[in-house]
């Protein structure tokens, strides 16, 4: 079976664009979309974390347009970045997906479950933003700058993003760091960190998304099952807004691991591939 670090890069033509994805794992009749975070490439995206939920089903990893593979400009609001995601799951012909969306992928996900519901079966929401609402925070400006800053993150912009400042976390932190280099096909140039104006692209983006308190109502139009995930204290995504987004859904339920931050899900991915499995099989 393929993995992460041998599965082949696909192509579909998305609105005349080229847009690469990757499918591979255990054959489901759900496959599951894992949207990533901020200026996150598939060839970034932790293999491990992928890895073991391929075991269980079929994943489809996908480079929104402009990122790694892929053709086009970087979108400028989330509605956009959902709309190659559909339009790349019609190209392949894919009706029915469990869909798990980190960070900015969360604001995805959940743009997917309040407009499209009889695409997605059950959501996954990891450390994400919800839109200004009753009692949601965001994170200070310059932890978004720090993440947006020029070049390729190294790891000390992630620890302060990803991980507390915990000698436990740290090391765990440091063993993600690693992984997400081992991607290394041959006849494939490795594609980074999304830089550039792409970078500006999608912090537009989350920014209208968070600043429309249309989409912090529209939460309970969401039918879908839904798995609220969070670390303990998230910087980037205050972890009260987990709490926050699982009162506002009508089926959803939240799980915060502790002793962790924003990266919680690579922080324990075994952990965290149980706690999936259980609630995508509905136990």
């Amino acid at each position: 079976m393929s993995t992460h670090q041998t599965a082949p890069t696909s192509f579909a033509s998305v609105n005349g664009l080229k847009i690469a994805y990757r499918r591979f794992g255990t054959a489901s009749s759900i496959p599951l979309v894992y949207i990533p975070h901020f200026r996150a490439s598939m060839d970034v995206t932790d293999p491990k974390f992928i890895n073991l939920i391929a075991k269980h089903r079929e994943v489809i990893l996908i480079d929104n347009a402009g990122i790694g593979h892929s053709e086009g400009n970087v979108p400028e609001s989330i509605d956009e970045i959902a709309a190659v995601v559909i339009g790349l799951l019609s190209e392949i012909k894919v009706s029915k997906v469990d869909v798990l969306g980190f960070s900015m992928g969360g604001m995805v996900t959940q743009y997917l479950g309040m407009h499209y519901p009889d695409l997605v079966n059950k959501l996954v929401i990891a450390g994400s933003q919800i839109a200004v609402g009753e009692g949601v925070t965001f994170a200070p400006p310059e932890v978004l700058q720090g993440g947006g800053a020029p070049g390729q993150p190294g790891w000390d912009a992630f620890a302060f993003l990803f991980f507390p400042t915990t000698e436990t976390s740290v090391a765990l932190g440091k063993d993600w760091f690693k992984r997400i280099f081992e991607r290394d096909v041959k006849g494939e140039e490795r594609k980074g960190f999304l830089d550039g104006q792409g970078v500006m692209s999608q912090v537009t983006a989350m920014t209208k998304f968070a600043y429309d308190g249309e989409n912090f109502n529209k939460l309970s139009a969401i039918k879908a099952p839904v798995l609220v995930t969070n670390g303990h204290t998230d910087v980037m995504a205050p972890t009260v807004n987990s709490f926050i987004l699982q009162q506002k859904l009508p089926n959803g339920e939240l799980h915060v691991y502790p002793d962790s931050g924003h990266g919680h899900c690579f922080q324990y991915p075994e952990a965290y591939i149980n706690r999936l499995e259980l609630f995508l099989q509905g136990k």
